[in-house]
């Protein structure tokens, strides 16, 4: 067997975020050595920086940034000026204009539900991906035909509706997130046996093209059911009415499409699947691989602590998915039976509007000397050790890399019901219904005051992870589920086909 080889693609992980998905791909690049690795993450935009050590398997990284660039085509494709030039005449051709407006046609029949043909979905996606090698990305946006035709459709589909017609702003902003999004068709794909995205999302449209161009297989990892968390941050959103109906059309056709061209779907949690079964997803293409962790690393061991304090830490961002305000309401009345209790969270500030609001609750609340902002840790196995107790109060996860840490640091975690977190934590935590900061609080308060039922509790929790959530668990199912796809793929091509074309 020669070696294999895997085009991972990304949305704001790996390699320059840290958190959950980007521990998972680490952790993937590292072990499985005899793998080579190209890399697409999707950025934000162009000028970030690495996170993590690059291991020697990982070949080539091709960074896609949606924001941030006049011209695209610049930091993702290395091509000469002349050729961004002569594509940019070419794209003044009306002739080339007519194989674009039946794409931009049928891909808003999809997004406002008048068609749902996949497979004819997908080759239009291959087609807009082949049409932008030859003509320019960002002088097609910006071609006055491209917004007529864009705008008739807009005003024929609204035309019987009179309440909340669409307004001038909520086209342009449609017509933005089309520009913005499909950034993601733009990099030279290369050839390898595997394309494995991380989400059904914009980066599985790479795994799609490459299916239809080179006929390598496409495996997709869920950790977050990128659909439903979508739906849940739009709901938050304060956008008006018809441009959140466009954006949630568009992601809800291109979580569809990953689902529809996927060999092989690999949920991190049962419970995943459940949506994805829902969308439409084969039960027999569905394969759970558990996140793993290194248990040499998370385990329990003495840190510099204040002995006569009882500690709850929490590790998460500060974020709204994260719930913060529910961890600083059960602070407040873990305070009136523990007067000495310290909340301490760990974790970056994401949105700095959210964590003004955090500050305030504490304020109002009046538990400054019991609640801490800790800030981001480097060394998450020390942060666990530090506290009696672990929480986690998410309203949203797929399965948790706290849960597990924690656990395997035998700490009691008391965890809100969300994803996958009760297949790990039930009968060795406490999971809590989303929100319950008085049932939080109680199981809190509980464990504090019975420290050698924690004792026990936290054994028992590590002897759990130590069966089936280590990362030799995590990485040879991948590395069967990699050979299994490269075979298929041998066979479908044959192996003159493979010594004849160089791959990545």
């Amino acid at each position: 067997m020669s070696r294999i080889k895997v085009v991972w693609t990304g949305e704001g992980t790996y390699p320059y975020v840290t958190g959950g998905v980007s521990t998972w791909a680490d952790i993937l690049m590292h072990e499985l050595k005899n793998i080579d690795f190209v890399l697409i993450p999707i950025q934000m935009h162009p000028y970030v920086k690495l996170k993590f050590d690059i291991p020697p398997n990982v070949v080539n990284i091709i960074n896609v940034p949606l924001w941030g660039t006049e011209e695209p085509i610049e930091y993702i494709r290395q091509i000469e000026f002349a050729k961004i030039y002569e594509s940019k005449i070419k794209t003044q051709d009306t002739a080339s204009f007519k194989v674009l407006e039946n794409i931009i046609k049928l891909v808003l029949d999809h997004i406002f539900r008048k068609k749902e043909d996949l497979d004819a979905l997908g080759d239009i996606i291959y087609e807009f991906y082949e049409y932008f090698h030859t003509y320019d990305y960002y002088e097609t946006f910006r071609n006055e035909k491209v917004w007529e035709v864009y705008k008739k459709y807009i005003l024929e589909h609204y035309k019987d509706v009179e309440e909340d017609v669409p307004t001038v702003f909520d086209m342009i902003e449609g017509l933005r997130y089309l520009y913005r999004f499909f950034i993601s068709l733009l990099p030279d794909l290369p050839q390898a046996h595997i394309y494995h995205s991380s989400a059904a999302a914009f980066c599985g449209l790479s795994c799609i093209i490459a299916k239809k161009k080179y006929n390598s297989k496409f495996l997709l990892t869920e950790h977050g059911v990128y659909i439903r968390e979508q739906y849940l941050a739009a709901s938050r959103n304060q956008m008006p009415y018809r441009t959140k109906e466009f954006m949630m059309g568009l992601i809800t056709l291109i979580s569809k499409l990953n689902y529809h061209f996927a060999d092989i779907v690999a949920p991190v949690c049962n419970y995943n699947s459940r949506w994805e079964k829902k969308w439409g997803v084969d039960a027999k293409k569905i394969h759970t691989i558990y996140n793993g962790i290194d248990i040499n690393k998370f385990k329990k061991f003495d840190v510099e602590k204040d002995e006569n304090r009882p500690t709850v830490v929490m590790v998460a961002r500060i974020d709204p998915l994260k719930d913060i305000e529910t961890f600083i309401k059960t602070a407040k009345l873990v305070a009136k039976e523990i007067p000495n209790v310290l909340f301490k969270l760990y974790g970056p500030m994401v949105d700095e509007k959210y964590f003004h609001k955090c500050e305030s609750l504490v304020k109002e609340l009046g538990v400054e000397n019991n609640f801490s902002f800790a800030g981001s840790t480097n060394s998450p196995q020390s942060t666990y050790n530090e506290g009696d107790v672990v929480m986690l109060t998410s309203i949203s996860e797929a399965f948790p890399f706290v849960v597990i840490e924690a656990m395997a640091c035998e700490k009691v975690v008391v965890s809100s019901d969300v994803g996958g977190t009760k297949e790990v934590l039930e009968g060795y935590g406490y999971v809590i219904k989303p929100k319950d900061y008085k049932e939080f609080a109680d199981k809190v308060t509980y464990i504090l005051k019975n420290p050698d039922i924690a004792k026990d509790m936290g054994r028992d929790a590590r002897e759990s992870i130590l069966n089936g959530f280590t990362i030799e668990d995590m990485v040879d199912n991948y590395s069967s589920l990699y050979k299994d796809l490269y075979t298929q793929f041998i066979e479908e091509k044959g192996e003159e086909w493979l010594a004849q074309t160089e791959m990545i």
